[in-house]
């Protein structure tokens, strides 16, 4: 008994002794907003990174035993059903001997790129570092026999450039990677190997995790794996894919307490200023790895314009280029990273370390930001503004001296009779070639925000709204806006709202195309902006469309839609789900008209949907690609008569990715085209 009780002694007091000298592990998901904040702000202040793509998948750069794969270039081993024995062959095919670090690095420099994020591992599993956990590496299993990640730090740290790593949940090679095993898989694989990327390659500044729809992650794993990661390294800044928060292609979380310091909106950017910092990240062309078929680049001005909407939102552009197997950065690329830059080197005070305006846009080619000490107003006018740029929502101190960058002279302004803000633009930059610059223009003004009356908001009776709305025949058109005591004044000209226009005061019908122009005016504020819809007469202006009919539900495959209470119905011109749906999950669409077929021939018809979609021809089923999946397409070749040929798509999307496109092919045609180029009037 006297041995017993001094081994529970003895047990007690080593245990008592332990628990006071074993620190308490710290928990990074609750800290302080100050401290969230001091970690951010460099990369809020950056705006703009480089996101690269570069693994094995670029080997067979989207195509497989002679054809091209539809889809995402890096997803090839997935969209070709490649095994994994024969897709490890293509790492003997990678042999980068044109990578250059420091060549890579100048180009994002130059481009005025603060940051870079790399793909360490990509869903194939492949790991472009010398890791100690697989051979399934850059050094091992490749001719180069170089680690990429080690050259490409190198070259960041000396040239001043962050640096941060992409690295994916999800593990397609790694047979640990799915069902039961998962959790050796991340424990004895996976955590070794952040730890690897976190203490081996210098200052890493951001960990960007992706793949974490899949069955074996939860919410749970994604804290544990947020404090780990910051636990090795506190100031890490991780973004929202680490956990299960997001809210499909869109990005943002679907509420309070989801683990991740930033959202991550995918090929898209956010609609409104957002409370929770954010990340767009965005291709050059349609796929991320490098495609050699893929030639349909954005333009320098889309880019530039991307940049400029997300900066005044308050966002950061991570855009991305998708080197080939030799190591290089496509040319055209790199061409609009130079354009970019050079804007930058004009206009980039209005872009880095700014804040956002209280009104962040202006019409459709106004955007704002704020310097970070508060004191400039930065207006960014996305077309050329011609004699005088007129502005609403500034007003400007009464000393200010407003100058456009790239140019040194002050501007001579006004206030009008309408309170509005004059900038008067020097007359020998009618010619373009006397401009600072190309695509967008930036005026510095001292000053502070007009407090404007909310702008109306202009609907149909089912809820439809946007810039244009198609409809048939007659539409009732509803105006209302949110702020009691406003009163609405609106035109159906086109031309613009005055106090003296006619006063909204109940839904009016519409039987011809008009441009609804409307204004809210609140006593003691000054009028709102103007809001603008362009309501189309199908069958009076002859235009080719089809209809929709929206639903909204959770299904795992396509529904009865017929059995179903639709919520709205309209008219569109492609079969697209853009301007048709109101949320990001659990909705449904069914497309219904008639093709306008030119000829008699074999047309294949190529279906591309996430999730699941039918096509029907004369009510015939032609193409089945119902189900959950990715961006899977399937096609079909049928035969068809000159004429009209009424066609239905049904279409219904749960979670995740989303998307539907529809593209025909005649035998004789090089490339398929949008089936909307086929649409008959209604």
């Amino acid at each position: 008994m006297k041995i017993i009780r001094f081994f529970l002694f003895t047990t007690l007091v080593l245990v008592t002794v332990f628990s006071c000298t074993t620190p308490k592990k710290k928990d990074y998901l609750h800290e302080s907003p100050e401290a969230y904040n001091k970690r951010m702000k460099w990369w809020k202040d950056a705006r703009f990174g480089m996101f690269i793509h570069w693994g094995i998948y670029s080997v067979p750069a989207g195509v497989y035993h002679g054809k091209v794969v539809p889809g995402a270039a890096e997803w090839i081993m997935y969209s070709a059903k490649i095994p994994v024995k024969e897709y490890e062959t293509f790492a003997r095919e990678f042999n980068p001997v044109k990578f250059n670090a420091d060549e890579w690095v100048k180009i994002a420099k130059d481009a005025g790129m603060k940051y870079i994020v790399i793909t360490a591992k990509h869903h194939d599993g492949f790991c472009m570092w010398h890791t100690k956990l697989t051979r399934y590496n850059v050094v091992d299993a490749t001719p180069y026999k170089k680690d990429v990640l080690k050259e490409l730090s190198e070259a960041c740290k000396k040239e001043g450039m962050n640096l941060g790593f992409y690295y994916s949940i999800m593990d397609w090679h790694n047979p640990l990677a799915h069902g039961d095993s998962f959790p050796r898989y991340r424990d004895e694989y996976m955590k070794p190997q952040l730890k690897e990327l976190l203490t081996k390659y210098g200052d890493i500044k951001i960990l960007w995790f992706d793949g974490e729809w899949i069955n074996e992650w939860n919410e749970q794993e994604g804290e544990d794996l947020y404090n780990y990661v910051r636990s090795i390294k506190p100031d890490i800044i991780v973004n929202n894919r680490v956990g299960k928060g997001r809210m499909g292609m869109k990005g943002m979380n679907k509420g309070e307490g989801y683990v991740g310091d930033f959202g991550t909106p995918e090929q898209g950017i956010l609609n409104n200023k957002s409370d929770f910092s954010w990340e767009t990240c965005m291709t050059m062309n349609n796929t991320w790895g490098y495609k050699k078929t893929d030639n349909h680049w954005k333009s320098s001005k889309l880019l530039i314009h991307n940049l400029i909407d997300i900066a005044s939102k308050g966002g950061n552009y991570l855009l991305n280029v998708g080197p080939t197997s030799e190591g290089i950065i496509p040319g055209p690329s790199v061409t609009r990273l130079r354009e970019m830059g050079n804007w930058l080197k004009i206009n980039g005070e209005a872009i880095y370390g700014t804040k956002t305006f209280m009104h962040y846009k202006e019409g459709d080619n106004i955007r704002y930001t704020v310097s970070g000490d508060g004191i400039y107003i930065y207006a960014m006018s996305l077309d050329w503004p011609g004699s005088s740029l007129t502005l609403e929502s500034v007003e400007p101190d009464n000393d200010a001296i407003i100058q456009m960058l790239g140019y040194v002279t002050p501007l001579k302004w006004r206030i009008d009779r309408n309170q509005d803000l004059q900038i008067r633009i020097p007359d020998k930059m009618t010619d373009e070639n006397n401009r600072p610059g190309r695509y967008a223009w930036t005026f510095r003004i001292k000053g502070k925000a007009f407090p404007l009356a909310d702008a109306p908001l202009i609907r149909t009776a089912g809820g439809l709204t946007g810039q244009t709305i198609l409809y048939k025949d007659t539409v009732t058109v509803y105006i209302s806006v949110n702020a009691p005591g406003s009163g609405i004044h609106y035109t159906t000209d086109g031309s613009f709202p005055v106090p003296s226009s006619p006063v909204f005061d109940k839904p009016f019908l519409l039987k011809k195309s008009a441009e609804i122009k409307a204004k809210a005016y609140k006593k003691g504020i000054k009028a709102s902006f103007t809001s603008d819809v362009n309501f189309v007469n199908i069958t009076q202006d002859h235009i080719p469309a089809a209809s929709f009919v929206y639903y909204e539900g959770v299904w795992k495959s396509l529904p009865d839609f017929s059995v179903l209470r639709p919520v709205t119905k309209g008219y569109v011109r492609s079969i697209s789900t853009d301007a048709v749906r109101h949320r990001d999950n659990g909705y449904g669409i069914v497309y219904s008209g008639r093709l306008n077929i030119p000829e008699k021939g074999k047309y294949t018809f190529f279906l591309t949907s996430d999730d699941g979609s039918r096509l029907f021809l004369r009510n015939k089923l032609v193409i089945d690609n119902d189900g959950l999946h990715g961006f899977d397409t399937k096609d079909a070749t049928v035969l068809l008569k000159k004429g009209k040929v009424p066609f239905r798509v049904e279409y219904f999307q749960a979670t995740g990715g989303q998307g539907l496109r529809l593209m025909i092919k005649e035998e004789h045609m090089k490339n398929k085209v949008p089936v909307s180029l086929l649409l008959d009037k209604m």
